[in-house]
């Protein structure tokens, strides 16, 4: 793998939804490649960054019910 075809892999090693030979080539460039390394933790910590300020909320039941009724009437 070169640092090409593993940066067009990285959202998805930070997301874990890699193959699992896409995962194996993956950790073996970044492992030999500092620059593909440092970019691959940079992307880690910002998605740890945003999880952590991202509010999370219960949406309102009447809301939950009119999107359930909207979608029942434009699925049938």
């Amino acid at each position: 793998m070169n640092c090409k075809q593993a940066k067009a892999l990285l959202s998805a090693a930070v997301d874990g939804e890699l193959s699992l030979t896409e995962q194996r080539d993956f950790e073996e460039h970044i492992n030999k490649c500092p620059d593909c390394f440092q970019e691959f933790r940079e992307a880690q910590k910002t998605k740890n960054i945003i999880r952590e300020k991202i509010i999370r909320f219960k949406a309102p039941e009447s809301l939950v019910n009119s999107v359930i009724k909207l979608t029942e009437t434009t699925v049938t």
